[in-house]
């Protein structure tokens, strides 16, 4: 029995051990089995060098590449070349604006009697639209406009009128006045320096005696001087002449020179009016005479030796009412140069009446007008070939001379075989 239960363990443990055996054989099959199945890794190949071809495929949506905005070509603007620039200048002779304090009731209370009576605008309200119409008018200031008292003793004549008078200049666009004459000084100092300031404060530009004036026109600078020959030495004028033309585009000077009541010029008058146009200027005013003088050019420049009085308190009749009205336009090169580009000689009175003076200038017309301009040629040395005429002067606009012509004869009428 007991023999049997050992050989029955015994084949338990053998039928253990090979069920343990066959376990062990199915399991060891089936892990080699997976092993061989399982994928290896992919072998990293080489991007080929070639372009891709393109396939008719279209391509998956992608981000889109921002294309740069090319700049835009700035195209250079013309040059346009600088114009010239025009400029006209209306110039009248010698303005005394009150009267002849020795002389009672027949000098300053005269003239200012008429102030008071009629005002300021009546005594150029004949010449204002002339005025008016130009870029610039210049006078000559013949005496001071002052309060001043104290006057030089021993002379003839010493002139004032009152500094209000200032209002007929503005009044009338009268732009500079010339202070440079025999009569600045007849109160002394204190007139002159009154004057000057008076009519600074009015806006009313002074020259003279070392007074310089310079004035904005059309973005050009326009300067003015003013002499006397009796107090100026001629190198002293032309140093004073150059240096203002460098601070310019256009100089005009005012001198006060040669005799009183002549017609021709006098002295060494031309010799000082060249040396003032070699030194730089364009244009050379003359006065002193009370009467109209000659008129000529020099290297292209005009120079007026006279152009007479013109809104005159001087006396009560002058020994000439005739005078002159003198016009010129410039033309400013934009290199610096300056051209003349025409003149206009208008015939004038310093009064209405030739019986009394009445302090209010007119233009003369007809065969007055003609007379007196030929009276100027006569004296003067104006050439056919170096005189333009402005279009709108008063010889063009009276036939005087063509419209297409530098210069042509003096009117018939006037009787006279000089020419403008």
């Amino acid at each position: 029995m007991q023999r049997q239960k050992r050989l029955i363990a015994l084949a338990l443990c053998l039928l253990g051990a090979l069920l343990i055996a066959a376990i062990v054989w199915m399991l060891a099959v089936g892990l080699g089995r997976r092993v061989d199945t399982v994928q290896p890794p992919p072998v990293e190949t080489t991007v080929p060098t070639q372009e891709p071809v393109a396939t008719s495929e279209p391509t998956a949506a992608a981000e889109p590449t921002a294309v740069p905005t090319p700049t835009p070509t700035v195209e250079p603007t013309p040059t346009v070349a600088p114009e010239p620039v025009y400029i006209t200048l209306t110039a009248v002779g010698d303005c005394t604006l009150g009267g002849n304090t020795n002389s009672g009731a027949e000098g300053e209370k005269r003239f200012a009697s008429c102030f008071e009576e009629n005002g300021a605008d009546y005594f150029l309200q004949n010449v204002r639209g002339l005025f008016e119409s130009d870029d610039v008018t210049v006078a000559n200031l013949e005496g001071p406009l002052t309060t001043a008292t104290d006057k030089r003793s021993n002379r003839q004549f010493n002139f004032r009128g009152d500094p209000e008078y200032v209002n007929i200049l503005t009044g009338s666009s009268v732009e500079v006045c010339n202070l440079a004459n025999n009569h600045a000084y007849d109160f002394k100092t204190a007139g002159f320096e009154e004057t000057a300031q008076v009519l600074e404060a009015a806006g009313v530009g002074a020259c003279g005696f070392g007074l310089e004036h310079y004035l904005e026109i059309k973005g050009r600078t326009v300067g003015f001087l003013g002499f006397t020959e009796w107090n100026f030495e001629q190198k002293e004028i032309e140093s004073a002449v150059r240096s203002a033309r460098e601070k310019c585009d256009l100089l005009v000077v005012c001198i006060h020179w040669g005799e009183e009541l002549t017609y021709k010029r006098s002295g060494a008058s031309d010799k000082l009016g060249y040396a003032i146009v070699d030194a730089g200027a364009d244009l050379v005013i003359g006065g002193h005479s009370h009467v109209y003088g000659e008129i000529e050019q020099y290297q292209g420049k005009y120079i007026i030796y006279s152009l007479g009085n013109f809104c005159f308190g001087g006396n009560k009749r002058p020994t000439d009412p005739q005078c002159i009205i003198f016009q010129q336009r410039f033309k400013l090169l934009p290199d610096g140069g300056v051209e003349d580009a025409g003149i206009n000689l208008i015939p004038a009175q310093v009064s209405t009446s030739t019986k009394s003076n009445d302090y209010q200038p007119i233009f003369l017309e007809g065969d007055v007008g003609a007379e007196l301009l030929a009276k100027v040629a006569k004296v003067s040395n104006l050439t056919e070939e170096s005189t333009i005429w402005m279009p709108e002067s008063y010889v063009v606009q009276n036939q005087i001379v063509t419209a297409d012509a530098k210069i042509g004869p003096a009117a018939e009428a006037a009787g006279s075989d000089a020419s403008l």
